[in-house]
């Protein structure tokens, strides 16, 4: 082989070594699946969460999270129309709910999503990306305990 076959062929093998390199980083970031959040950030179905009604959720506005279920009163008695009961977690990308009274919404805390008390969107995540409705689950009052099942 003379020198000049060489180079040529050296460079043709570095040329496309090079390709090869480029075509690899057009691909997918990783093939590792999303962690995937239960029901669209819900709870597990068949998840219970309770609370006291003597001791917590007196006043209207009041709001408690157990068992990943926020609860809220929106009206005074004892009656499962008395409450909500949502999720905790975002939908958009798991951040916490909480009940902002002032303004009657459920509101994000990691990019501002909000929600109305029935779980519908009011306003998507301030980072460009978009949520889902929050799960709402069915309640129960027995004496003086509301339960929520997902």
């Amino acid at each position: 082989m003379e020198r000049n076959e060489f180079i040529k062929s050296l460079g043709l093998g570095v040329a496309m070594v090079c390709t090869g390199a480029c075509f690899s980083a057009c691909g997918k970031k990783s093939d590792a699946p999303e962690p995937s959040k239960p029901n669209g950030g819900g709870v597990p179905s068949g998840t219970t969460a309770s609370v006291d009604l003597s001791t917590q959720l007196l006043t209207i506005g009041a709001s408690l999270t157990v068992n990943s279920i926020l609860f809220i009163r929106t009206a005074a008695g004892n009656t499962t129309t008395s409450f909500v009961a949502t999720q905790a977690v975002c939908p958009h990308q798991g951040g916490a709910l909480s009940f902002i009274q002032a303004s009657n919404y459920i509101q994000c805390g990691l990019h501002s999503s909000r929600y109305s008390t029935s779980g519908s969107i009011l306003a998507q995540p301030n980072d460009g990306g978009t949520t889902s409705a929050l799960k709402v689950y069915p309640l129960t009052v027995s004496g003086n305990t509301l339960t929520a099942t997902a």
